[in-house]
Parts: C-alpha cells; sequence; structure tokens
C-alpha cells in the first residue's frame, strides 16, 4: 500500500527534456518495485549518431481473431535504394531454443497463435511441490510455474569437437549459447570454418548456475564456468573479436546487444555475435524472486492488466549474428531486420539498489530513439520490459509516456505495447533477446502478435489519455512504402536500463544489392543425455518439516551422491 502511495509523487518527479536537446537525466525520480534492474556496465558511446528523417507511419490494424497471424505484407510503392547508413547495423542470422520453440519458425508460429509456453516445473529439474506454499513463507516459494526448454540435458558432443566427458561437465548455459551460435551461423547461410581467424565478436549475456557444484568439478575444470561461454564459442569457431560475458541481470543480453552494436560501429569488429542464455536448474532463484515478492503465485505473468500479481521465470537462449548494414549488402547476406539504434542507462542513486528509476528508464529510450535519428510517432510497437508487477509496469508505463508524449501531435494513431514474456516467461540474463527477436519478427511479418493474460488495462496506466494501446489481439502491420519501427526494452535488477531500435530491413537496398547467401534449416543435432545429476538431498530445503513428506533420491541411485566423473578436459 505504501508503495502504490509513493506513486503519485514518484511520477512527478520524473525528469523530461525538450526533444533533441542534450540529455541530462540526473536519475533523481525514483521508485519502488519488483526486482527488475542491475549492476551497471561500461559503455563506450558510439562514434557517430544517424540523424536521416524518417516518414511518420500508421498505426497498426485490427484483424480478425480467426485471421492467419503471420504473412507477407502487400508490397507498396517502392522507395529509391540510398546509400545504407553506416552506423545502420544488419541481423543476418537468428536462431533460438526456447520454451515451446526448438527454432525461430515455431518461436513465431506460437506467437502469431497466442501459445502460452508456461507449465509446472518439471519433476526431473527438482521437487517443486516440496518448496511451494500458497502464501509467502520463508524457504518457500508461492510459484512452481515456468517457461522450460525441453531436453535441456541432452547435447551433441560429437558436432563441437568434446568428448561426452567434456560435455557433461559443461555448465547447460554454454551448451545452449554453443547450439544456437551453430544455429544462427547456418541461418545467415555461414559455415564455421568461414569466419576463422576473423575479427568477429562475441557479446554473450548470461550468468553463471550451481552446476558444476553437483559433480565438484569447478575449481579443477575452470571451463565449465558460465564465464567462458562467449570464449567456448571464440575457441570452437575460431573467432579473434572481443569476446565478453555480460551480466546486468535481466537486461545482459540487450546490453550485449548494444556492446556488440558499438563494436560494429567503431570498426573494432566486421561481425558480432550477440544474444543470451539462461537455464533454470533448481529452486534457488524461485525463493530469491518469492522473498523480493516479484514472483506470481497464479503462474501467469499479466503485463500491464489490473491481475497483475509477478511474473513467471522462464529459460532459452537467442543468438543474433550481426554486420553493418552496408557490408550485409555488399556480400549479399540475407538481412531479416536492422538495429539502428541503441542506448544503456543506470537508474543512479535511487531509494535502493534494486529501485527503479523512471526517469532513466525514460533516458534510455529517448537516447536509443536520438541513436537511431527517429521520432517517438515513428515507432508502431514497444516490445517493453514488461514483468507484470503491479508497481514495475505503471512505472515502465509512464517512463514511455515521458518520451512518447513529446511527440503525440504528428502521430496518426496509437503505439502498441507488447511483452513476450507473457508467452515464455521471464528468461532472466536472455530476457532482452527473447525480446528483441520478437519484434524483429513483428517488423518482418508485417503482424504484431498478441500479449496474453491483458484482458483489463491495469487502471494506473490511464490509456485513454495516451499514445499506446495494448496488444491483446493480433494485428496487421501494414505500412506500405515506409520501414515498421519497434523499440525493445530490457531493464536490470539492480539499475541498468537498456532500449534498442529495429526496423524491417530496406527492400528496395536488399533488391538492388541481391541476396547471394541463403539462410538454412537448423542443424539436426545428434543429443545424447550427458548431465551431472542432483546428489541425495539437495532438493530439500533447510529444516524440512513432517507435512513436506519422505525425500525421494535424485540422483542416479538411492545408495549416495553420483560419483564425480574423471576429469580429463583438454579444450586448447
Amino acid at each position: 500500500d505504501r508503495l502504490h502511495a509513493l506513486l503519485p509523487e514518484l511520477a512527478a518527479a520524473d525528469r523530461t527534456e525538450p526533444s533533441g536537446a542534450p540529455t541530462t537525466d540526473d536519475g533523481s525520480a525514483t521508485a519502488p518495485s519488483g526486482p527488475d534492474g542491475a549492476p551497471a556496465v561500461t559503455v563506450t558511446p558510439s562514434t557517430t549518431v544517424a540523424t536521416t528523417p524518417h516518414s511518420t507511419p500508421r498505426p497498426p490494424q485490427a484483424v480478425a481473431p480467426d485471421a492467419p497471424a503471420a504473412r507477407t505484407p502487400a508490397a507498396g510503392p517502392r522507395l529509391p535504394a540510398p546509400e545504407p547508413d553506416r552506423d545502420t547495423i544488419a541481423v543476418i542470422g537468428m536462431a533460438c531454443r526456447l520454451p515451446g520453440a526448438p527454432d525461430v519458425a515455431t518461436f513465431w508460429r506460437n506467437l502469431a497463435a497466442g501459445h502460452l509456453a508456461v507449465g509446472e516445473v518439471p519433476p526431473e529439474r527438482w521437487d517443486a511441490s516440496r518448496f511451494h506454499r500458497p502464501a509467502q513463507q520463508p524457504g518457500r516459494t508461492v510459484g512452481k510455474w515456468g517457461g522450460f526448454v525441453d531436453g535441456i540435458e541432452e547435447f551433441d558432443a560429437g558436432h563441437f569437437g568434446l568428448t561426452d566427458e567434456q560435455a557433461r561437465c559443461l555448465d547447460p548455459t554454454i551448451r545452449l549459447f554453443l547450439e544456437t551460435t551453430a544455429d544462427c551461423l547456418r541461418d545467415a547461410g555461414l559455415e564455421g570454418p568461414e569466419l576463422a581467424g576473423r575479427d568477429v565478436g562475441v557479446f554473450a549475456g548470461a550468468r553463471g548456475t550451481n552446476y558444476a557444484a553437483r559433480g565438484g568439478i569447478r575449481a579443477e575444470v575452470p571451463e565449465s564456468d558460465p564465464n567462458f561461454v562467449a570464449s567456448h564459442v571464440g575457441q570452437h569457431f575460431d573467432l579473434r573479436g572481443p569476446h565478453l560475458v555480460v551480466d546486468s541481470a535481466c537486461s545482459s543480453s540487450l546490453v550485449a546487444v548494444h556492446l556488440a552494436c558499438q563494436s560494429l560501429r567503431s570498426g573494432e569488429s566486421e561481425a558480432a555475435i550477440a544474444g543470451g542464455s539462461s537455464v533454470l536448474l533448481d529452486e534457488s532463484p524461485y525463493l530469491e524472486f518469492s522473498a523480493a515478492g516479484a514472483l506470481s503465485p497464479t503462474g501467469r505473468c499479466a503485463a500491464f492488466d489490473r491481475r497483475a500479481d509477478g511474473f513467471v521465470p522462464g529459460e532459452g537462449s537467442v543468438v543474433l549474428l550481426l554486420k553493418p548494414l552496408h557490408a550485409a549488402l555488399r556480400d549479399g547476406d540475407p538481412v531479416h531486420g536492422v538495429i539502428e539504434g541503441s542506448a544503456v542507462t543506470n537508474d543512479g542513486r535511487t531509494m535502493g539498489l534494486t529501485t527503479p528509476n523512471p526517469a532513466a528508464q525514460a533516458a534510455a529510450v529517448r537516447r536509443a530513439l536520438r541513436d537511431a535519428g527517429r521520432k517517438p510517432a515513428e515507432v508502431g510497437l514497444i516490445e517493453a520490459h514488461g514483468t507484470g508487477t503491479a508497481i514495475g509496469d505503471p512505472l515502465e508505463f509512464r517512463a514511455l509516456r515521458t518520451v512518447f508524449d513529446e511527440d503525440r501531435d504528428h502521430r496518426d494513431g496509437p503505439c502498441l505495447l507488447g511483452s513476450v514474456k507473457t508467452n515464455v516467461g521471464h528468461l532472466l540474463h536472455a530476457a532482452g533477446a527473447a525480446g528483441l527477436l520478437k519484434a524483429l519478427l513483428a517488423v518482418r511479418h508485417g503482424t504484431v502478435p498478441p500479449t496474453l493474460h491483458c484482458e483489463t488495462p491495469n487502471p494506473r496506466l490511464d490509456l485513454d489519455d495516451s499514445p499506446f494501446a495494448l496488444a491483446t489481439g493480433a494485428r496487421d502491420w501494414p505500412l506500405p512504402g515506409r520501414p515498421r519501427v519497434a523499440g525493445v526494452s530490457s531493464f536490470g535488477f539492480g539499475g541498468t536500463n537498456a532500449h534498442v531500435v529495429v526496423a524491417e530491413a530496406p527492400p528496395a537496398q536488399l533488391e538492388a544489392a541481391g541476396e547471394r547467401r541463403r539462410s538454412r534449416p537448423p542443424i539436426a543435432f545428434d543429443r545424447r543425455r550427458l548431465w551431472l545429476d542432483r546428489p541425495d538431498g539437495l532438493s530439500a530445503p533447510d529444516g524440512p518439516s513432517a507435512s513436506d513428506g519422505p525425500t525421494a533420491p535424485d540422483g542416479p541411485s538411492a545408495d549416495g551422491p553420483a560419483p564425480r566423473p574423471a576429469l580429463r578436459l583438454a579444450f586448447r
């Protein structure tokens, strides 16, 4: 109640700036919310900023519920093919492995159909019933649902030149990112050897798990630590650009994309692999988020709805292959969409390390638009952070209004708001990349997918007096002769805010350049179960009560913990 009472004061404290004026956001406005922010990361400003004016688009149009959601828009008047902006970044490869979606095509079909890929925690992960309680209790969680990837315990060791023994010791965060990267390169029409020895960067949003502790191998095999996720990609494909693992919590993967774009713009990298990977191995994050009051007790992330009661965790991996647009056109690469601008800010001093700052969120959006050379009125879709928290959603909405109200007189219709977390859950370190993938697919297909569980808007949003509308159903997005433009937000638990502006690939430039590389289907991996089983007893919370029932063995046998594997790793 105290948090709700503070909202009007916090909203009044939001700082704004005239459109196009230098940004001096001091981050003084603060507001409480759930865990949606992160430690600061060092960001190098881009060397140049695009300032090319663009036409104002028409708003997306509603379609009948039974109409096909994914379609190719009718061709409009052809634009001339100007020289591509040197700062525009092409997305030439995309791949994912997400809840209910082993590849990008399935992911898009699920989004277009309004499919929910959230369910109860699989028993092979951990015994959720032993930790779940409907009411908040220490050492327990109100949530027992999540978005889980099938077959996370399986891996194709041979494809990456590893023995089964080596692969078994690798954290699944690394394995997931490796496989997704290989699929991403195929989608770009590339084979690994084509990139060997070249200045290709790897920027991965990821965080360590306790997987290695199951076999007691972390100290003996440092390569198993997810801090090496980018290095494993560089090692396998022989890449020579910068390799970074970014941990700014929930914004990690979108910050990684931002840093990749900076590296490309500066000429440090000629191409860049960017994305995120996150895996849910045990109950630890559930206990943490539940204690913070951020976890949904109903198993539904109802972003921007009045029933919003928290988020549902998820896992998965999303990887993009990026290249300067002028180079992609020169080389005949497939171009799925373009990144026109990006920005990262931090909340600075607030009421607490995990307290969001709407002014800092607004600054990230404003700076990304300026970096893209776009006006707010040109944006037809915002893929929001949208965690479905009662306080976080209104604060994010207010931050967006701070920016979009500056240009509302030039808008033909509302900008749609959506959140992929309603479909697959909050993917934590991979969340921003999942939202970015959804936005890229929306601008490519000319359709805005529905946001789930959004029936009655949160009254604190004041939608009627805003430039926004909620994407509650599938919408056509026809813009003949004009590019579709979307913005993607991701905010970290601790204060790091990221925003990326994407647009559809320029058809006239693509036609003039021609496409000489063809996307290829995902790899048919020969996966087998390669897994360190959890030792017996680790699945029990501290101080189990008699009502919890007997402890079932969770290792390979009831006679004791799983034996430690022999360690003869030779990655180099």
